[in-house]
């Protein structure tokens, strides 16, 4: 994970865009972008537990990404044809 903060001395920080479902059984694949989160000593972003609770996480995708096409979309727009 590459940081952001150009000062010395601050922790790092980085720009994610998380891909998940709602928790439990949520069918529909939902995505946020989140900012200002610090970086562990081991690289890894630290997802805050108040954005973590009620979501099933799918991936973590370093920086601002947009969405074009999910599984999800293409099943809730198909129209049965009689």
């Amino acid at each position: 994970m590459k940081s952001e903060s150009a000062e010395a001395g601050q922790p790092p920080i980085s720009t994610v865009t998380v891909l998940y479902y709602d928790a439990p059984v949520g069918l529909e694949m939902f995505n946020a972008v989140l900012t200002d989160l610090h970086i562990s000593q081991t690289g890894r972003v630290m997802i805050p537990e108040s954005f973590r609770q009620g979501k099933s996480i799918i991936a973590v995708l370093e920086g601002e990404c947009k969405i074009l096409n999910s599984l999800g979309e293409r099943v809730y727009a198909q129209r049965v044809v009689t």
